[in-house]
């Protein structure tokens, strides 16, 4: 009788370390449910459009057998595919580009067709972690074999850049002939000439001075050329011009919603805003071209348009009508914004634009309940714990947590 007990007492402590150890579950479906940025009373600029996981996501096949196909060779069963572990992103030709890390390949979702496929199983691609797409070449940073892969519209390696330049990059962005890469392993911005692959310039200094890059997390570069490169260390995002002299600089470490914790993927929208990842408290933060925060989304959790363990954000224009079904009532969506989050494995989908729908409700509600509203205004009603951050397997691990204060009234553009 003593044993038995023993063994039901040692099952029920593995059911209890085991069940704690779960991660909790995204959402299986879809949810129909409008989620909108700002937080209301605010102007809404940014709406919550759906997720994307696996091959489910992008909706049945446009391409299907015929009846005579179907009757003679039977039904084709149909295959789930997921993303793994996503990190860069890229929107290209009706097709989103997805490194997945996990898998070391890159995804490729056919959005108009309807398809989920891989680019190449090119045994020299090690660890892709960001993609850039410049007139059909796809140019693949990759940590491990130190190296950018460039791939042709067919999607057959036509080059291989920075080989011999003892590189690790993290991030790469093209303009012309030059390709600018996030280096770890100097914790600069290379500059290499696509057409002779010889360095042309490094950007950044040791140490937190002026133009100091303590550990790089990713670039972007804005209409005039000028190279914003993010730093998880400091915790701040440092500008050089296009020969590498330095502008400026903004962030600090801290834990309110105007402090950097992790900053990681950047990008540049046509109106020059800034739009940076923070991947300890789970959040997207805009900033105008000084540096002052104008709105953020996201902030971990199960609710639609949560990030969890988000890197990479990425600004389309071209798109818009693939997701124009998801979009609220009389919407006018400007851009996509899409943002990869590694645990979930999905890659969000927002719309960025005007909601009159929206605006008109939230405007209706404020004369109703002025009061109720006035004393928040622009804060959310609840916010969220933030959990700790998983490190990639890429990346170098650092203890890192961080709290996140409620936020005041913020700018909207």
């Amino acid at each position: 009788m003593r044993i038995h007990s023993r063994i039901l007492l040692a099952v029920c402590f593995l059911v209890i370390v085991f069940s704690g150890c779960q991660a909790p579950q995204e959402p299986v479906t879809q949810e129909s449910e409008e989620v909108f940025y700002p937080s209301a009373p605010s102007i809404p600029r940014l709406q919550f459009l759906k997720f994307i996981s696996s091959s489910e996501d992008l909706g049945p096949q446009l391409k299907k057998k015929g009846g005579f196909e179907s009757f003679i060779v039977g039904a084709e069963e149909k295959k789930t595919e997921s993303i793994s572990k996503p990190y860069g992103i890229a929107l290209d030709d009706g097709k989103l580009y997805v490194c997945d890390v996990a898998q070391k390949m890159i995804r490729v979702l056919d959005l108009e067709n309807r398809t989920f496929g891989y680019m190449t199983k090119d045994r020299r691609l090690a660890n892709p972690v960001n993609i850039h797409v410049n007139k059909g070449l796809k140019f693949v940073s990759d940590t491990v074999a130190e190296a950018v892969f460039v791939f042709g519209k067919d999607d057959q390696l036509k080059a291989i850049l920075g080989k011999e330049l003892n590189i690790k990059p993290v991030d790469v962005a093209v303009r012309g002939n030059r390709c600018y890469v996030a280096d770890m392993a100097s914790n600069r911005v290379v500059v290499i000439d696509i057409n002779t692959d010889q360095e042309l310039l490094r950007m950044g200094t040791d140490g937190d001075g002026p133009g100091g890059i303590a550990l790089i997390g990713g670039l972007a570069l804005d209409a005039e050329e000028n190279v914003y490169a993010t730093d998880k260390a400091l915790a701040r995002v440092t500008k050089f011009d296009k020969e590498g002299i330095f502008q400026m600089s903004f962030g600090k470490m801290g834990d309110g919603i105007y402090d950097f914790a992790r900053p990681k993927g950047i990008t540049i929208d046509k109106a020059g805003r800034l739009w940076i990842v923070d991947a300890a408290p789970q959040v997207t933060k805009v900033y105008d071209a000084q540096g002052q925060l104008l709105m953020f989304f996201g902030f971990p959790g199960p609710l639609p348009g949560s990030q969890n363990l988000p890197v990479t954000v990425i600004i389309d224009d071209d798109h818009v009508d693939l997701f124009k079904e998801y979009a609220a009532a009389d919407a006018q969506i400007e851009s996509l914004v899409l943002v990869s989050n590694q645990y979930g494995q999905k890659i969000n989908v927002y719309g960025f634009g005007k909601f009159p729908t929206e605006e008109k409700r939230r405007a209706d509600e404020a004369a109703l309940s002025p009061g109720l509203l006035n004393d928040d205004q622009g804060q959310p009603e609840d916010q969220p714990e933030v959990q700790p951050e998983v490190q990639p397997e890429d990346q170098p691990v650092e203890d890192l947590q961080q709290d996140t204060d409620a936020p005041v009234s913020l700018t909207v553009f």
